[in-house]
Protein backbone atom coordinates (compact mmCIF):
# COMPACT_ATOMS: atom_id res chain seq x y z
CA UNK A 1 0.00 0.00 0.00
CA UNK A 2 2.45 2.50 1.11
CA UNK A 3 4.60 2.03 -2.16
CA UNK A 4 1.28 2.57 -4.13
CA UNK A 5 1.20 5.63 -2.52
CA UNK A 6 4.84 6.87 -3.63
CA UNK A 7 4.35 5.57 -7.39
CA UNK A 8 1.25 7.30 -7.42
CA UNK A 9 2.88 10.62 -5.64
CA UNK A 10 5.62 10.47 -8.18
CA UNK A 11 3.89 9.42 -11.39
CA UNK A 12 1.67 12.82 -10.35
CA UNK A 13 4.55 14.92 -9.82
CA UNK A 14 6.08 13.64 -12.47
CA UNK A 15 3.29 14.67 -14.95
CA UNK A 16 3.43 18.00 -13.39
CA UNK A 17 6.57 19.01 -13.25
CA UNK A 18 6.31 18.38 -17.41
CA UNK A 19 3.74 19.86 -18.27
CA UNK A 20 3.46 22.71 -15.91
CA UNK A 21 5.59 25.43 -14.06
CA UNK A 22 5.67 27.42 -10.83
CA UNK A 23 4.16 30.10 -10.58
CA UNK A 24 4.55 31.82 -7.30
CA UNK A 25 5.07 35.41 -7.40
CA UNK A 26 4.59 38.74 -4.57
CA UNK A 27 1.40 40.44 -5.57
CA UNK A 28 1.92 44.03 -6.71
CA UNK A 29 5.49 43.57 -8.14
CA UNK A 30 5.63 41.51 -11.12
CA UNK A 31 2.90 40.49 -13.68
CA UNK A 32 1.02 37.29 -12.87
CA UNK A 33 2.13 34.98 -15.18
CA UNK A 34 -0.88 32.68 -16.80
CA UNK A 35 -0.22 29.43 -17.34
CA UNK A 36 -2.63 26.87 -18.26
CA UNK A 37 -1.58 24.48 -15.39
CA UNK A 38 -5.15 23.60 -13.01
CA UNK A 39 -3.75 20.89 -11.00
CA UNK A 40 -1.55 22.70 -8.24
CA UNK A 41 0.09 21.06 -5.51
CA UNK A 42 1.26 23.88 -2.57
CA UNK A 43 4.86 25.09 -2.43
CA UNK A 44 4.56 25.24 1.33
CA UNK A 45 3.87 23.45 4.13
CA UNK A 46 0.69 24.20 5.15
CA UNK A 47 1.16 23.47 8.82
CA UNK A 48 3.49 26.20 8.96
CA UNK A 49 2.17 28.83 6.53
CA UNK A 50 -0.72 30.73 5.39
CA UNK A 51 -0.98 30.56 1.88
CA UNK A 52 -3.13 32.63 -0.30
CA UNK A 53 -4.36 31.98 -3.97
CA UNK A 54 -5.76 33.51 -6.94
CA UNK A 55 -8.34 31.89 -9.35
CA UNK A 56 -7.90 32.78 -13.43
CA UNK A 57 -9.94 31.40 -16.32
CA UNK A 58 -7.37 29.40 -16.91
CA UNK A 59 -4.80 29.17 -13.85
CA UNK A 60 -4.97 29.01 -10.17
CA UNK A 61 -1.85 31.30 -8.92
CA UNK A 62 -0.20 31.84 -5.05
CA UNK A 63 -0.09 35.23 -4.83
CA UNK A 64 1.24 35.44 -1.17
CA UNK A 65 2.91 33.30 1.41
CA UNK A 66 3.37 34.07 4.82
CA UNK A 67 4.94 32.11 7.69
CA UNK A 68 2.69 31.97 10.92
CA UNK A 69 3.14 33.54 13.66
CA UNK A 70 4.07 37.16 12.21
CA UNK A 71 1.37 38.84 14.01
CA UNK A 72 -0.88 39.40 17.10
CA UNK A 73 -4.22 41.51 16.17
CA UNK A 74 -5.93 41.63 13.15
CA UNK A 75 -8.37 44.14 13.19
CA UNK A 76 -11.51 44.16 10.60
CA UNK A 77 -11.27 46.90 8.05
CA UNK A 78 -12.77 47.22 4.94
CA UNK A 79 -16.21 46.10 5.80
CA UNK A 80 -18.64 47.45 8.01
CA UNK A 81 -18.19 46.63 11.71
CA UNK A 82 -15.25 46.12 14.26
CA UNK A 83 -13.87 42.53 15.12
CA UNK A 84 -10.43 41.64 16.22
CA UNK A 85 -9.01 38.82 16.08
CA UNK A 86 -6.23 36.91 17.78
CA UNK A 87 -3.76 34.78 15.51
CA UNK A 88 -5.44 31.79 14.54
CA UNK A 89 -2.87 30.21 12.73
CA UNK A 90 -0.73 29.78 16.47
CA UNK A 91 -3.30 28.59 18.31
CA UNK A 92 -3.25 32.19 20.45
CA UNK A 93 -5.68 32.55 23.20
CA UNK A 94 -7.50 35.73 25.02
CA UNK A 95 -9.30 36.05 28.23
CA UNK A 96 -11.03 39.20 29.63
CA UNK A 97 -10.25 40.00 33.34
CA UNK A 98 -12.50 41.42 36.18
CA UNK A 99 -10.06 44.75 36.11
CA UNK A 100 -10.14 47.88 34.12
CA UNK A 101 -7.53 49.25 35.82
CA UNK A 102 -4.49 48.56 33.04
CA UNK A 103 -1.44 48.72 35.89
CA UNK A 104 -3.34 46.29 38.22
CA UNK A 105 -2.95 43.42 35.63
CA UNK A 106 0.56 42.21 36.31
CA UNK A 107 2.54 39.07 36.26
CA UNK A 108 1.16 38.24 40.14
CA UNK A 109 -2.67 38.85 38.70
CA UNK A 110 -2.30 36.81 35.96
CA UNK A 111 -0.60 34.10 37.31
CA UNK A 112 -3.51 34.04 39.66
CA UNK A 113 -5.93 34.09 37.02
CA UNK A 114 -4.42 31.14 35.65
CA UNK A 115 -5.13 28.94 38.92
CA UNK A 116 -8.85 29.35 38.25
CA UNK A 117 -8.49 30.00 34.56
CA UNK A 118 -6.39 27.80 33.03
CA UNK A 119 -5.39 28.52 29.83
CA UNK A 120 -7.48 25.69 28.53
CA UNK A 121 -9.96 27.74 29.43
CA UNK A 122 -9.47 30.98 27.21
CA UNK A 123 -11.19 31.90 23.82
CA UNK A 124 -9.42 31.00 20.61
CA UNK A 125 -10.59 32.08 17.14
CA UNK A 126 -11.36 29.60 14.72
CA UNK A 127 -10.89 31.48 11.10
CA UNK A 128 -13.94 29.83 9.54
CA UNK A 129 -16.13 31.75 12.26
CA UNK A 130 -14.19 35.03 12.01
CA UNK A 131 -16.32 37.44 10.42
CA UNK A 132 -19.06 36.35 13.76
CA UNK A 133 -18.58 38.69 16.27
CA UNK A 134 -19.95 35.87 18.80
CA UNK A 135 -17.43 32.98 18.03
CA UNK A 136 -14.37 35.67 18.60
CA UNK A 137 -12.34 35.44 21.25
CA UNK A 138 -12.38 39.18 22.02
CA UNK A 139 -15.93 39.20 21.18
CA UNK A 140 -16.74 42.53 24.25
CA UNK A 141 -13.14 44.28 23.36
CA UNK A 142 -14.95 47.40 23.66
CA UNK A 143 -16.18 46.90 27.28
CA UNK A 144 -13.49 48.37 29.21
CA UNK A 145 -12.34 45.51 30.57
CA UNK A 146 -8.46 44.51 30.75
CA UNK A 147 -7.62 41.39 28.23
CA UNK A 148 -4.34 38.81 28.53
CA UNK A 149 -3.39 37.65 25.40
CA UNK A 150 -1.57 34.34 25.15
CA UNK A 151 0.71 34.82 21.63
CA UNK A 152 0.39 30.93 20.85
CA UNK A 153 2.46 27.96 20.49
CA UNK A 154 5.27 29.37 18.41
CA UNK A 155 6.42 32.23 21.04
CA UNK A 156 8.70 31.64 24.22
CA UNK A 157 6.78 31.05 27.26
CA UNK A 158 8.53 34.44 28.84
CA UNK A 159 7.07 36.33 25.82
CA UNK A 160 3.83 34.85 25.16
CA UNK A 161 2.00 36.93 27.77
CA UNK A 162 0.43 40.55 26.84
CA UNK A 163 -2.43 42.68 28.20
CA UNK A 164 -4.17 44.74 25.63
CA UNK A 165 -7.14 47.37 26.67
CA UNK A 166 -9.08 49.16 23.97
CA UNK A 167 -9.68 52.57 24.76
CA UNK A 168 -11.76 54.09 21.81
CA UNK A 169 -12.88 52.73 17.82
CA UNK A 170 -14.31 55.25 15.41
CA UNK A 171 -15.18 55.14 11.59
CA UNK A 172 -12.05 54.62 10.82
CA UNK A 173 -9.74 54.02 13.95
CA UNK A 174 -8.98 51.81 17.01
CA UNK A 175 -7.23 52.90 19.91
CA UNK A 176 -5.72 50.58 22.75
CA UNK A 177 -3.55 50.60 25.58
CA UNK A 178 -0.90 47.09 25.53
CA UNK A 179 2.10 45.85 27.26
CA UNK A 180 3.90 43.04 27.98
CA UNK A 181 2.62 41.23 31.62
CA UNK A 182 6.07 41.90 33.12
CA UNK A 183 6.82 45.15 31.72
CA UNK A 184 5.71 48.79 33.82
CA UNK A 185 5.50 50.57 30.23
CA UNK A 186 2.52 51.21 28.94
CA UNK A 187 2.29 51.75 25.17
CA UNK A 188 -0.77 53.42 22.93
CA UNK A 189 -1.44 52.24 19.11
CA UNK A 190 -3.54 53.98 17.44
CA UNK A 191 -4.79 51.58 14.29
CA UNK A 192 -6.43 52.68 10.42
CA UNK A 193 -8.62 51.06 8.45
CA UNK A 194 -7.47 50.54 5.24
CA UNK A 195 -10.14 50.29 2.37
CA UNK A 196 -8.10 47.46 0.25
CA UNK A 197 -7.95 45.14 3.06
CA UNK A 198 -10.28 43.03 5.09
CA UNK A 199 -8.39 43.34 8.01
CA UNK A 200 -4.96 45.45 8.75
CA UNK A 201 -2.40 43.29 11.55
CA UNK A 202 -0.53 44.36 14.39
CA UNK A 203 2.37 42.69 15.78
CA UNK A 204 3.49 43.20 19.48
CA UNK A 205 7.40 41.92 18.41
CA UNK A 206 8.09 45.09 15.91
CA UNK A 207 5.06 47.28 17.81
CA UNK A 208 3.55 48.02 14.39
CA UNK A 209 1.17 47.06 11.51
CA UNK A 210 3.10 44.13 9.69
CA UNK A 211 1.65 42.76 6.02
CA UNK A 212 -0.31 39.39 5.96
CA UNK A 213 -2.93 39.10 3.74
CA UNK A 214 -3.01 40.84 -0.24
CA UNK A 215 -5.86 43.23 -0.90
CA UNK A 216 -9.07 42.54 -1.10
CA UNK A 217 -9.63 42.05 -4.89
CA UNK A 218 -6.36 39.26 -4.92
CA UNK A 219 -6.85 36.50 -3.67
CA UNK A 220 -9.73 34.41 -3.24
CA UNK A 221 -8.90 31.85 -0.79
CA UNK A 222 -6.18 30.63 1.33
CA UNK A 223 -4.51 27.42 3.25
CA UNK A 224 -3.79 27.58 7.21
CA UNK A 225 -2.64 25.97 10.23
CA UNK A 226 -6.07 26.81 12.95
CA UNK A 227 -7.87 25.47 16.14
CA UNK A 228 -11.13 24.05 15.49
CA UNK A 229 -13.91 22.13 16.84
CA UNK A 230 -14.58 18.62 16.49
CA UNK A 231 -18.05 16.30 18.31
CA UNK A 232 -16.86 14.61 21.05
CA UNK A 233 -18.58 11.48 21.53
CA UNK A 234 -21.04 12.87 23.67
CA UNK A 235 -23.52 14.47 21.05
CA UNK A 236 -23.52 18.05 20.91
CA UNK A 237 -20.29 18.54 23.40
CA UNK A 238 -17.48 19.91 20.86
CA UNK A 239 -13.69 20.18 22.24
CA UNK A 240 -10.92 22.16 20.20
CA UNK A 241 -8.57 20.15 17.98
CA UNK A 242 -5.22 21.54 15.66
CA UNK A 243 -6.13 20.98 11.56
CA UNK A 244 -5.42 22.70 8.72
CA UNK A 245 -7.25 23.59 5.98
CA UNK A 246 -8.82 26.54 3.29
CA UNK A 247 -10.71 29.06 4.02
CA UNK A 248 -12.55 31.61 1.73
CA UNK A 249 -12.52 35.46 0.88
CA UNK A 250 -16.07 36.18 1.95
CA UNK A 251 -15.43 39.62 2.05
CA UNK A 252 -14.20 39.51 -2.13
CA UNK A 253 -17.78 37.97 -3.01
CA UNK A 254 -16.46 33.99 -3.20
CA UNK A 255 -19.01 31.71 -2.69
CA UNK A 256 -19.27 27.72 -2.43
CA UNK A 257 -21.54 24.83 -3.07
CA UNK A 258 -20.16 21.43 -1.89
CA UNK A 259 -21.08 18.72 -3.97
CA UNK A 260 -20.80 16.11 -1.58
CA UNK A 261 -23.23 13.15 -3.98
CA UNK A 262 -20.26 10.41 -4.67
CA UNK A 263 -22.89 9.42 -7.08
CA UNK A 264 -21.54 12.56 -8.90
CA UNK A 265 -18.49 12.74 -10.94
CA UNK A 266 -15.94 15.18 -11.21
CA UNK A 267 -15.72 15.46 -14.61
CA UNK A 268 -19.48 15.42 -14.90
CA UNK A 269 -19.90 18.95 -13.12
CA UNK A 270 -21.13 21.16 -16.10
CA UNK A 271 -22.92 24.40 -16.49
CA UNK A 272 -26.37 22.36 -15.86
CA UNK A 273 -26.21 21.86 -12.62
CA UNK A 274 -24.87 25.42 -11.29
CA UNK A 275 -28.07 27.28 -10.83
CA UNK A 276 -29.51 24.12 -8.98
CA UNK A 277 -27.77 24.12 -5.77
CA UNK A 278 -26.84 26.53 -2.78
CA UNK A 279 -24.28 28.48 -2.07
CA UNK A 280 -22.84 29.98 0.96
CA UNK A 281 -20.36 32.81 1.87
CA UNK A 282 -19.27 30.85 5.02
CA UNK A 283 -15.48 31.20 5.25
CA UNK A 284 -14.82 27.58 6.86
CA UNK A 285 -17.34 26.37 3.41
CA UNK A 286 -14.16 24.57 2.24
CA UNK A 287 -12.47 24.38 5.62
CA UNK A 288 -10.45 20.74 6.75
CA UNK A 289 -12.95 17.66 6.11
CA UNK A 290 -11.40 16.93 2.10
CA UNK A 291 -8.68 14.75 3.98
CA UNK A 292 -9.41 11.76 5.93
CA UNK A 293 -7.81 11.06 9.26
CA UNK A 294 -4.65 8.63 8.76
CA UNK A 295 -5.24 5.27 10.19
CA UNK A 296 -4.60 4.95 13.98
CA UNK A 297 -1.76 2.45 13.59
CA UNK A 298 0.05 5.08 11.59
CA UNK A 299 0.21 2.63 8.42
CA UNK A 300 -1.82 4.66 5.97
CA UNK A 301 -1.68 8.63 6.05
CA UNK A 302 -3.86 11.19 5.18
CA UNK A 303 -6.04 10.46 2.20
CA UNK A 304 -8.49 12.27 0.14
CA UNK A 305 -12.13 12.02 0.65
CA UNK A 306 -12.71 11.94 -2.98
CA UNK A 307 -16.82 12.26 -2.94
CA UNK A 308 -16.55 15.72 -2.00
CA UNK A 309 -16.20 18.54 -4.80
CA UNK A 310 -16.77 21.86 -4.29
CA UNK A 311 -18.24 24.77 -6.76
CA UNK A 312 -17.23 28.28 -6.37
CA UNK A 313 -19.12 30.91 -7.50
CA UNK A 314 -16.41 33.61 -8.03
CA UNK A 315 -16.93 37.29 -8.81
CA UNK A 316 -15.51 37.35 -12.12
CA UNK A 317 -18.98 35.91 -13.41
CA UNK A 318 -17.52 32.35 -13.95
CA UNK A 319 -17.92 29.22 -11.35
CA UNK A 320 -15.24 26.79 -11.26
CA UNK A 321 -15.02 23.06 -10.00
CA UNK A 322 -12.31 22.44 -7.03
CA UNK A 323 -11.42 18.96 -5.96
CA UNK A 324 -8.27 17.63 -3.60
CA UNK A 325 -5.71 14.91 -5.01
CA UNK A 326 -3.41 14.47 -2.15
CA UNK A 327 -1.57 16.13 0.70
CA UNK A 328 1.62 14.78 0.50
CA UNK A 329 4.28 16.39 -2.18
CA UNK A 330 6.44 14.53 -3.93
CA UNK A 331 8.92 13.97 -1.52
CA UNK A 332 6.43 12.40 0.22
CA UNK A 333 6.44 15.77 2.59
CA UNK A 334 3.04 15.69 4.62
CA UNK A 335 0.90 19.21 4.10
CA UNK A 336 1.68 19.55 0.75
CA UNK A 337 -2.05 19.23 -0.69
CA UNK A 338 -2.67 19.07 -4.32
CA UNK A 339 -5.92 20.30 -5.82
CA UNK A 340 -7.94 20.64 -8.96
CA UNK A 341 -9.27 23.76 -10.54
CA UNK A 342 -11.11 24.26 -13.48
CA UNK A 343 -12.90 26.71 -14.96
CA UNK A 344 -17.33 25.08 -15.77
CA UNK A 345 -17.98 25.69 -19.24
Amino acid sequence: MKYLKQLHIYILALVISVFTTSCFLEIDTVPLEKTTKTVITSDYSISENVTFYKIYANTTTEVVNRPIGGWDLAFQSAMEGGIVLVNYSVSAKAISTSSSNFSEVDKPFAEGLLKTHPLSDWLFNDPAYSNIVDSTALENWENGKVYLVNRGTRTPSQEAFYKIQFISKTEDTYTFKYAHIESTVEKEMTINRTQGLANVYFSFDTESLTEHEPLIGDWDFYFTPYFGWYETLTAGVFAPYSVTGAMINNEGGINIARIFDETIAYEDIDLSIINGIEYTDWKGAIGSNWKNLPATDGSVGYTMDTKKKYIIKHNDGNYYKMRFLDFYNADLEKGYPSFEINLIQ
